[in-house]
């Protein structure tokens, strides 16, 4: 897709003008392409996703919700998402969805306090009401074990720990895979929030005071402890220091306030531990193909910690 035909397009609509650059942006691995735009005015981030080879049908469903909810956005005004100066879904060219520029956060920013702000906003997040997101048709979908997808997850983590021979006890692993099937029962009880769904630090941007999450494409109907555990697991194995048992209790103090209901810490850790658990099996063996024995030792302890939480090991 040439960016220049695009940029012209969006140029005839009266949505830019007197357009000076326009960079691309490697961020995640996402398949939308991301363009810094600097006008003479303003500086925008354009996403732009389409049918591709590292865009099927199923991303472009996920970038459809994400499309769907900048424009709810209009009505609802949430104050850490970030504005979108044009949202649409172009026969040709795909989705298009012009944002402020804001700025990433740097690893080495991420102190307690910073940290904290966080939070703060995902509980914020996590506390509204889940019917206002009905005009964009996400429903809760009960968490399910697929026997088939579980038994390759099993595999991709046998094949890891193989990596690094005599270094992990594989009879733990054997007994998670064992008695995941247990999981659901934590994720599927009463209450559900709305959910982010790919809440970490890389997803978080700032304009030099306030905080923005971006990156709606997972956004969903679940258990809130999913979003405070994946910015806990993320960061971590980024480098960033995080103290997850006060993150944790800071985050059930901020949702007790926005909620106006009582948020039991120890329910937050278990819901924490059960999505901990079925993401990092789930998935992440796949991303530690041939890392390091620290980097693999981080999740692999994040894994066995969180089954010994739920009393499966």
């Amino acid at each position: 897709m040439d960016i220049r035909e695009i940029l012209n397009y969006l140029v005839s609509k009266g949505v830019l003008n007197n357009i000076q650059t326009a960079e691309p942006v490697t961020l995640g691995q996402g398949g939308a392409k991301i363009y810094k735009i600097e006008t003479n005015s303003k500086n925008y981030i354009l996403k732009i996703a389409y049918l591709s080879l590292s865009c099927d049908e199923n991303t472009m469903s996920s970038y459809r919700k994400e499309l769907n909810f900048y424009r709810l956005n209009e009505k609802l005004k949430l104050p850490f998402v970030p504005k979108a100066f044009y949202c649409e879904e172009h026969p040709k060219y795909g989705i298009l969805i012009l944002l402020k520029c804001l700025n990433s956060v740097s690893h080495n920013e991420w102190n307690i306090e910073l940290q904290k702000k966080a939070i703060d906003m995902v509980a914020k997040f996590n506390s509204l009401p889940i019917d206002l997101f009905e005009p964009i048709g996400i429903k809760w979908q009960p968490t399910v074990i697929d026997k088939n997808f579980s038994l390759e997850a099993y595999k991709d983590w046998v094949s890891v720990i193989s990596e690094h021979e005599g270094k992990f006890d594989p009879k733990l692993l054997d007994a998670i895979y064992k008695n995941i099937y247990t999981v659901p029962s934590v994720l599927n009880t009463e209450p559900q929030y709305i959910c982010h769904g790919d809440f970490h630090p890389e997803n978080i941007l700032s304009d030099g005071e306030e905080l923005y999450m971006c990156d709606f494409q997972g956004l969903n109907i679940g258990k809130c402890a999913g979003d405070i555990n994946f910015f806990i697991s993320r960061g971590s194995s980024m480098g960033i220091n995080i103290d997850s048992e006060k993150l944790l209790s800071y985050y059930a103090e901020r949702l007790s306030q926005y909620t106006g209901k009582e948020t039991d810490t120890e329910t937050l850790e278990k819901e924490r531990c059960a999505s901990s658990l079925l993401v990092t099996f789930s998935f992440w063996a796949d991303y530690l193909r041939n890392a390091d024995f620290i980097k693999v030792k981080l999740h692999y302890d994040e894994m066995v910690n969180a089954a010994k939480f739920l009393d499966i090991l």
